[in-house]
């Protein structure tokens, strides 16, 4: 599969997760994946960091 649509489909997974994170919602989120670990969340204003302990699967991005 091509990396643009890997990419696009994790970030429509996690898109309600990263709208929250930027609200200032950053605890209590489940996997979209897995549904089972609570993610781990570091964002620092620009960057943005999600990953969850359960299964590995992870989101990084920055804003622009």
């Amino acid at each position: 599969m091509d990396e643009n649509v890997d990419n696009l489909d994790a970030f429509d997974r996690y898109q309600d997760i990263i709208q929250d994170v930027l609200a200032g919602r950053m605890e209590g989120h489940k996997c979209p994946y897995c549904n089972k670990g609570e993610l781990e969340i570091k964002f620092d204003g620009s960057r943005m960091y999600i990953k969850c302990p359960e299964c590995g699967r992870f989101f990084e991005g920055m804003l622009a």
